[in-house]
């Protein structure tokens, strides 16, 4: 396997992290906003839901996938040889 093969997997292994960190992101934020809109609606203005935002590492597969593209990227480029 050359080297332009390990810079792609690296690649592709950091955008799959990336992805699935911004989704689970995303679907975090839109339950918290459809919890606020339930609690305006039902007129509870006193109580605040619990914020919880999706950390790095709520995800297991978000710092393994990180780590594997991380390792095969910088092994992907050559070594300088003299």
């Amino acid at each position: 396997m050359g080297n332009n093969l390990y810079r792609k997997l690296g690649a592709a292994f950091l955008i799959a992290a990336g992805l699935i960190y911004t989704i689970e992101r995303v679907g975090a934020l839109i339950a918290r906003s459809h919890e606020i809109n339930a609690l305006y609606q039902a007129q509870m203005f006193d109580v605040q839901p619990k914020i919880h935002i999706a950390g790095f590492f709520d995800n297991i597969f978000v710092p393994i996938l990180t780590l594997i593209g991380v390792i095969l990227f910088v092994y992907g480029f050559p070594k300088k040889t003299r």
